[in-house]
C-alpha cells in the first residue's frame, strides 16, 4: 500500500501525455511478466475472479491465493500464489485463462495507478506512473495511447470506482499513518468482510445483523442481493469493528 510520495515508482505521466505500447502473443516476452511476481488482489479483483472460475470465495481463497500484512500499514493483503514453476496460477500457454476478470494490477500494466485520499474518504487526486520494465518488448510497439484510452480500452473504470470506494476504510483518519496492530480476529474479519463475501454473507443475513450491528436495513437487503453492494456493506461493518 502506498503511503508516501516517496513510494512511487516510475515516471509520472502528465496529463494528456502520449505514450506507445501494446502487448500481444506476437512479442517473445507474451506471458512471461506473469511470472515471479506475488501481485496483490483487491476486494472487488477477488470478486471477479470468483465469477470468473464459476468458484465460491472459499475456495479461491484456498486455491490460488495467500495472506500478507502490509509492512507499512499493518493491513491484510492478498496476492496470487505462484506455482512451482513461480508462475501466476491463472494463466495457461496462450495467455491469461481468466482475462475478462483479471486483477486491476494486471489491467493496469505497464501503468501504475496511485490515490490519494481526500476529505470523507473520497479520491484525492490520482497519479499514473509508467512501469518500463527492460525485458517488455510492448514499450517498443508504435501504437499510440494516453491514460484515458487505456483505463477504456482495458475495462479499468469499475475497478478504480470500487478500489477508491474503501479509501476511507484504508486511510482512516484514526490510522493517522501509523501502522495498525490488528488482533488475529480483526484480521480474520477483514478478510471476510472484503474477500470472502461468501461467509459475509451468511453474517449479513441473520435476522438481527443490521439491528446488532446499527447497519440501515435497506443497505443490508440491497447488499444480499448484489456483491458489489455486499462488499460496501463490508467496507461499512468493519469502519464499526476497527474504528468505532
Amino acid at each position: 500500500m502506498i503511503e508516501t510520495e516517496e513510494q512511487l515508482a516510475g515516471r509520472k505521466l502528465a496529463d494528456g501525455e502520449v505514450f506507445h505500447f501494446a502487448c500481444h502473443a506476437g512479442l517473445s516476452c507474451f506471458n512471461t511478466c506473469c511470472a515471479m511476481k506475488r501481485l496483490p488482489v483487491l476486494p472487488y479483483d477477488l470478486l471477479r475472479l470468483c465469477r470468473g472460475l464459476g468458484l465460491k470465495s472459499p475456495e479461491v481463497l484456498e486455491r490460488y491465493l495467500e495472506l500478507d500484512l502490509d509492512p507499512g500499514s499493518g493491513w491484510p493483503v492478498l496476492r496470487l500464489k505462484l506455482d512451482d514453476k513461480g508462475r501466476c496460477p491463472l494463466v495457461g500457454d496462450k495467455g491469461c485463462t481468466v482475462y475478462p476478470h483479471r486483477p486491476a494490477a494486471c489491467r493496469t500494466y505497464p501503468l501504475a495507478r496511485a490515490v490519494a485520499a481526500g476529505p470523507g474518504g473520497r479520491p484525492g487526486g490520482e497519479t499514473f506512473l509508467r512501469q518500463e520494465a527492460p525485458a517488455c518488448l510492448g514499450w517498443r510497439e508504435e501504437r499510440p495511447m494516453t491514460v484515458d484510452s487505456w483505463v477504456a480500452e482495458q475495462g479499468l473504470l469499475p475497478y478504480q470506482e470500487a478500489n477508491d470506494a474503501l479509501l476511507g476504510l484504508f486511510f482512516h483518519p484514526r490510522r493517522r499513518g501509523r501502522r495498525l496492530e490488528l488482533e488475529p480476529a480483526q484480521i480474520h474479519a477483514v478478510v471476510m468482510a472484503l474477500y470472502n463475501l461468501d461467509v459475509f454473507r451468511r453474517l449479513a443475513g441473520q435476522k438481527d445483523f443490521a439491528k446488532r450491528f446499527k447497519l440501515p436495513p435497506q443497505q443490508v437487503r440491497q447488499a444480499l442481493r448484489r456483491d458489489e453492494d455486499l462488499l460496501l456493506l463490508g467496507r461499512d461493518w468493519l469502519l464499526k469493528q476497527l474504528f468505532a
